[in-house]
């Protein structure tokens, strides 16, 4: 299998400026067969291959007026034209938007898909010899490619691609339900014990801070030294909350894959919740990112991520007697069942229905919405294709 390690590095001045140059002409390549392949695709109505731009870039080397362009690796800049091919399929399967010009004022990276290895505590890359680095543990399979990238605040960064042995885990472990919300970031029902976690809320909690430095750049004049100066004030305060909230999301899911085998979640749309007016609390939480680290870490721990589907009424469903209670609002945390008289708290009533949902997920194998749809109504299916659907019986487990 493929592992990632992601490390800090400290070039010299001299690799500072060869890695300028490297970011500057991936840059520009990007950039520049970007807008040819656009002007094709006007001029003809079809746009440029990768086997078309890279013989191109060939031929573009050798003029005068690109001298420059051989100065980096020639592997880069391949890797470049690949990237911007694999950004146009992305973009006509629809998993993309449409590919942007990059900006020297944001982040720059590049790949170097070969020639790439650990030696003396430090990374050897080509054309830059050997750079210091942090190496939090051993690599012991073959490098596949190394993706250096610079932030805004001018740290330098490697993201090391390498084949590891495969994880064979055989200790049986729980299986939880995992209910996703503000006031609680998460909570999770494990069949025995119900138990919270609140969150930790990065951008209010530096919000005072990143105001004052907002309001000091605003100050300062277009152009001149102290608003660049300002600038990268700003971006140190937007770092400090990302990696706040990526320490905690990583230490959280790290907790919830070491407890358990099956964790079961529901499918959220949260690119449609960061709408309303909850969108700055919803981007704070960080679920979707909570999401991509307990599904991968699941993965390589031979674990399994279920996601229940979002119209699955977890929070209004009686775990007792399974009574759908449809007068719920947001408000309401505590409420008590009218049929059964069941008192219940919102969030752990909600765990169990999606942990519940989850076991009958994995005995039936079916997809997350089977069996949740209401007589009569208009219903849309995750990940399909088709147009919205009418039920024609009832196959609700739940009562009205």
């Amino acid at each position: 299998m493929l592992d990632v390690l992601k490390v800090r590095i400290y070039p010299n001045s001299l690799q500072e400026v060869a890695l300028a140059k490297s970011f500057g002409c991936s840059r520009f390549v990007w950039n520049y067969y970007l807008n040819k392949t656009n002007t094709q695709y006007q001029k003809t109505g079809k746009g440029l291959s990768y086997c078309d731009i890279a013989k191109d870039l060939t031929q573009l080397k050798k003029l005068s007026d690109y001298e420059w362009l051989p100065e980096v690796t020639a592997a880069t800049l391949q890797q470049t034209l690949k990237n911007l091919e694999s950004a146009f399929k992305n973009f006509f399967s629809k998993r993309a938007r449409f590919p942007k010009f990059k900006s020297k004022h944001r982040k720059q990276s590049i790949r170097y898909p070969e020639s790439c290895s650990i030696k003396n505590s430090g990374l050897k890359l080509p054309k830059l010899g050997i750079v210091k680095a942090s190496i939090s543990k051993s690599i012991n399979g073959k490098i596949k490619s190394v993706t250096v990238s610079r932030t805004s605040t001018n740290k330098y960064f490697a993201a090391i691609l390498f084949e590891s042995a495969d994880l064979t885990i055989n200790k049986e472990k729980k299986i939880s339900g995992i209910d996703l919300g503000l006031n609680s970031l998460v909570t999770v029902f494990d069949g025995e014990t119900c138990y919270k976690v609140d969150p930790i809320k990065p951008t209010r909690k530096y919000a005072k801070r990143l105001r004052r430095r907002q309001k000091a750049l605003s100050r300062k004049v277009k152009g001149s030294n102290n608003r660049r100066k300002a600038v990268k004030i700003v971006a140190r305060v937007h770092e400090k909350i990302s990696n706040t909230r990526q320490d905690f999301l990583h230490k959280l899911s790290r907790k919830l894959v070491d407890e358990n085998q099956v964790i079961v979640v529901e499918n959220l749309c949260v690119k449609g919740l960061a709408r309303t007016k909850l969108a700055k609390s919803i981007h704070d939480a960080g679920w979707s990112m909570l999401l991509n680290f307990i599904g991968y870490k699941l993965e390589r721990e031979g674990g399994k991520l279920i996601q229940v589907d979002r119209f699955f009424p977890s929070t209004k469903l009686c775990n007792c007697c399974k009574f759908k209670n449809n007068s719920l609002n947001l408000s309401i945390r505590q409420w008590v069942c009218p049929s059964c008289l069941s008192s219940h708290n919102r969030d752990e009533n909600a765990a169990k229905n999606i942990r519940e949902e989850g076991l009958r997920i994995l005995s039936t194998n079916t997809a997350g919405h089977a069996g949740i749809q209401a007589c009569g109504e208009n219903v849309r299916l995750v990940n399909t294709c088709v147009k919205k659907q009418s039920s024609m019986k009832q196959e609700s487990p739940v009562t009205a």
